[in-house]
């Protein structure tokens, strides 16, 4: 079975604390959620965008997590529309995109009270 896609909605880095992570880290850990939005299955990055990106400029795989426990908390607490509808809203910085591509989620773009 394939792993489902790993997309976020943060792009930015700051390179000074990816090249520091890089240099000093050995483990890097990544926090992600696997889920369904809009019919198809996405891994999230919850927490951790600095570390993937230093694990991958150390050349070493990262250590997956699952997110957070107050991440579950609120996930647990909405009924599963209103979670999917807030994931899809609420936007770090930009579009939802797939990681290993920088690709945007299209299927993601038709935000609720926006479209394109």
């Amino acid at each position: 079975m394939t792993a489902a896609p790993l997309i976020s909605s943060q792009r930015f880095l700051d390179p000074a604390k990816v090249a520091d992570k890089a240099a000093r880290f050995r483990v890097f850990i990544v926090r992600v959620a696997e889920l369904e939005l809009r019919g198809r299955r996405y891994r999230l990055v919850v927490d951790g965008h600095h570390n993937l990106a230093a694990a991958r400029a150390a050349g070493v795989e990262p250590t997956w997590r699952g997110p957070p426990a107050k991440w579950e908390r609120i996930r647990r607490a909405a009924p599963p529309a209103d979670f999917e509808r807030f994931l899809i809203n609420n936007l770090t910085d930009s579009d939802w995109y797939f990681v290993d591509t920088g690709e945007v989620v299209t299927e993601l773009l038709d935000y609720e009270g926006h479209s394109k």
